[in-house]
């Protein structure tokens, strides 16, 4: 938490500053050289404002305000450097520049296509070839996961897609964590995961928790994890912490704990070695093709290690917002911001999510739900 908060106070102070400076160009508009003082006033108090309700860095305000500061420095960057090569720059010009008019359309179309975007629900298809024997010629599976629910759907708008999903004609369904999160209403999960559970396939519906859906982070959440973990059993969906399935002779099921609830919660999680024993202990054939689900994309050079040949992961977003998946991949070389990448014999698949998280906007990628055939 403090690092957190040290972190907000090191972007909201340039903020604040800007936020003044631009305040101040806006008032400069209004009133001229009449009335300074009360321009500088007026120009502190709305900066300050400003920049301390953008503290919560993932509130929409915040989001707001970081891309209009954004968007205003390039402008201010292009003017200089076209006045510098001698550029005209008439009085309209200027006034719109003054103004903020510029800055505010594009933070407008931005905002505006995030809209969109993150509403355009498309399908990703992955191939994974293996040598193993898999009883079939392939195998279909569909990967949903940060859902959210209900951030950008209703009830309605889940079941269409789910009926999208079964035409897919999976064998195996794997909800990938985050289907709900702390600002689900108890009523709204239910629905979430009885929808998600209607999705028709050979060997039914597996899930496993990520960082969001136990409502950890909130201390109002509308259900407790007792009733979560109730909900998701009624509708039928098999929750998988630290446990495996054996799907048929050749094929099985692993989910783990994620990472964060182990954090914060009694019980630790078990190393992929441990899994895999386990998977083995159980009676499942090394030979098999072995699926493990991890919310958040982590330790992928051990679970191949251990033996898995397929990892399914969310939790990332894709980024969501530019430029949170620029920062993720060049600072955090431990995790996969998006898409399909090998370790050794094991091939990992990151979902950039159905929807997101915090507010019903996306940059980064768009909302999908993955079908991975492996053959």
């Amino acid at each position: 938490m403090i690092l957190f908060l040290g972190a907000a106070g090191l972007l909201v102070l340039p903020l604040g500053i800007y936020l003044y400076i631009l305040v101040r160009r806006f008032l400069g508009v209004l009133f001229g050289d009449r009335r300074k003082r009360l321009q500088k006033g007026l120009s502190a108090v709305t900066a300050v404002a400003a920049a301390g309700l953008s503290v919560n860095l993932f509130s929409l305000w915040a989001l707001l305000m970081f891309y209009f500061a954004a968007v205003s420095g390039v402008i201010d960057l292009l003017r200089l450097l076209w006045k510098k090569a001698g550029g005209g720059w008439g009085r309209t010009m200027e006034l719109l520049y003054r103004s903020g008019a510029v800055a505010a359309v594009i933070v407008a179309v931005i905002t505006g296509y995030a809209y969109w975007n993150m509403h355009r629900i498309v399908v990703t298809d992955y191939t994974v070839e293996t040598e193993k024997t898999i009883q079939a010629e392939e195998i279909r599976i569909v990967f949903v996961s940060d859902l959210h629910f209900d951030t950008t759907m209703d009830e309605e708008k889940l079941k269409d897609c789910c009926l999208r999903m079964e035409q897919e004609q999976p064998d195996l369904v794997v909800l990938g964590g985050d289907i709900v999160d702390e600002a689900t209403l108890l009523r709204e999960a239910e629905q979430a995961f009885q929808a998600l559970a209607q999705i028709d396939s050979t060997f039914g519906t597996f899930y496993v928790y990520g960082n969001h859906d136990k409502g950890t982070y909130s201390k109002s959440c509308d259900f407790t994890q007792e009733e979560l973990e109730q909900a998701i059993r009624d509708a039928g969906v098999r929750i998988l912490e630290d446990e495996t399935v054996i799907l048929n002779d050749n094929l099985t099921i692993t989910g783990r704990r994620d990472r964060s609830g182990a954090a914060v919660g009694n019980a630790p999680r078990k190393n992929p070695q441990e899994l895999f024993a386990d998977l083995q202990q159980s009676g499942a054939s090394s030979e098999a093709f072995h699926i493990l689900a991890d919310h958040q994309p982590r330790e992928m050079e051990e679970i191949a290690a251990a033996g898995f040949d397929l990892m399914l992961s969310g939790h990332t977003h894709a980024g969501q917002m530019w430029p949170v998946g620029l920062v993720t991949e060049l600072f955090d070389k431990k995790t996969v911001n998006y898409g399909q990448k090998s370790f050794g014999n094991m091939e990992l698949v990151v979902s950039s999510g159905i929807a997101g998280w915090g507010y019903p906007l996306r940059t980064g990628k768009h909302s999908e739900y993955t079908v991975i055939t492996v053959r």
